[in-house]
């Protein structure tokens, strides 16, 4: 693979999924579960390594996603609630690597809706030089959705965004770095954070669109 195309994929799965009730992750989602149905979505991209954060209820996540090519990163301080520090263990991982990734798509994993496609046109985005921070957004005006895109050079940044902060403070501090792309799908902005909103993924399941 080119250098220029290495970029890896991060699966957040750390939560408590404290908004659900039940570990959200573990669910049936269609022939398989929510967790791996997100993991198996990006391993049928082109970004690799893929990696999976755990935290809450690790050897269950790692059970769910037996036999799969992947990569576990366990965040000890997953407890916290907060995004950021799976974040930073997954790229800190990265950045220990012998050949650390020119990039990270980082993933949500309650996301199983998103298909491969999307992941690798971001990718390809990237290939092209269109930015170091590329997102995808369903329709012009809509909102940012994942998996994001973060090039290496801003990986430090991101490592020493203090406590309670979020990558948007730092996505919002640098806008000529970001570049939004618009795919054809609202996957990129479904996440199962509650029973119904899991109830709509299941329906959603066999209605997605083939073009992204």
């Amino acid at each position: 693979m080119a250098n220029a195309t290495r970029v890896a994929a991060l699966i957040l799965a750390a939560g408590v999924s404290s908004r659900f009730g039940a570990n959200k992750l573990l669910l049936p989602f269609g022939q398989t579960s929510v967790v791996r149905a997100s993991t198996t979505n990006a391993l049928g991209s082109r970004a690799r390594p893929v990696a999976v954060v755990t935290g809450h209820e690790q050897p269950a996540i790692a059970r769910a996603l037996d036999s799969l090519p992947v990569s576990f990163v366990h965040n000890p301080a997953y407890q916290a609630g907060e995004m950021l520090s799976s974040i930073k263990v997954g790229l800190e991982w990265l950045s220990q690597r012998s050949a650390p990734p020119n990039a990270a798509l980082i993933a949500l994993a309650d996301q199983p809706l998103i298909p491969s496609p999307v992941f690798d046109r971001l990718l390809a985005a990237f290939e092209r030089g269109c930015g170091d921070v590329i997102a995808p957004r369903f329709r012009h005006d809509g909102p940012r959705g994942h998996p994001v895109l973060i090039a290496r050079r801003l990986w430090p940044a991101v490592l020493a965004l203090p406590a309670g902060a979020n990558v948007r403070d730092l996505l919002a501090a640098q806008p000529e770095a970001v570049t939004h792309l618009i795919v054809n799908t609202d996957a990129v902005l479904r996440d199962v954070d509650t029973p119904e909103a899991y109830q709509e993924a299941v329906q959603c399941l066999t209605m997605r669109p083939s073009n992204f």
